[in-house]
């Protein structure tokens, strides 16, 4: 490669920097956000994502502020796991082990 063609390379990477900050800039002032909340309402995003293959398991929690967009996430560590069985009455065995 030439040094011209590496230059324009280089020239064509910073104009598409810079054409994604502009974009997140526009998102920003259309998004209606404006300085971070003294008190955040936070608001659970998406589901919690499990930890695979941790021990103990850990579960990843995502929140947003509605009125500020600042983001925070939260690692839940399982100390204790409890099963029910809100349906064990209809159930053929009704939790007796299989013979």
């Amino acid at each position: 490669m030439t040094r011209e063609k590496e230059i324009e390379e280089q020239i064509k990477q910073q104009m598409l920097v810079i054409q994604q900050k502009m974009e997140r800039l526009e998102a920003w002032k259309s998004s209606g956000y404006s300085e971070p909340c003294d008190e955040h309402t936070w608001e659970l995003v998406g589901y919690p994502e499990m930890i695979y293959g941790s021990n103990p398991t850990i579960y990843i929690m995502r929140f947003k502020c509605p009125r500020c967009g600042m983001t925070m996430e939260q690692q839940a560590v399982v100390e204790q796991e409890t099963l029910f069985d809100e349906w064990l009455e209809y159930r053929e065995n009704k939790g007796d082990e299989e013979e």
